[in-house]
């Protein structure tokens, strides 16, 4: 498994914990705004990761960095920042899920660019 896998994996894990987390926070997951928000992100973290691990590309990091934006700001603009638990958990997995993004950005242009000096560098004199 490369580096690479590990942290789209632990992505997939966080958008599965985001759909399930309404059912295991509260007594009842009620359709709220923030049962539809987690239920939403969660499905949308994980169909990215999953395309990340066939091919991944910049711009898909950028969207889970933009999902994990979203979901540090739900509470506040969907209303639900007085309830702790659905708060909390939207704003930690939200960070989590940009830290994640941002080593796989870092991985992937890294990478890149690992690769592009190995060829220049055996290249025919």
């Amino acid at each position: 498994m490369t580096m690479r896998r590990w942290v789209d994996w632990v992505n997939v894990g966080l958008g599965v914990w985001l759909i399930a987390s309404p059912w295991l926070l509260t007594a009842a997951a009620a359709d709220t705004a923030a049962d539809w928000s987690a239920w939403s992100v969660g499905a949308a973290i994980v169909t990215v990761a999953f395309f990340a691990m066939y091919k991944s590309a910049v711009w898909g990091d950028a969207v889970g960095v933009t999902l994990g934006a979203w979901l540090i700001a739900s509470p506040w603009m969907l209303g639900f920042a007085s309830a702790p638990a659905p708060a909390a958990n939207a704003v930690i997995i939200g960070t989590l899920v940009i830290c994640y993004a941002l080593w796989a950005m870092r991985i992937d242009m890294t990478s890149r660019n690992g690769a592009a000096y190995e060829a220049y560098r055996r290249r025919p004199a």
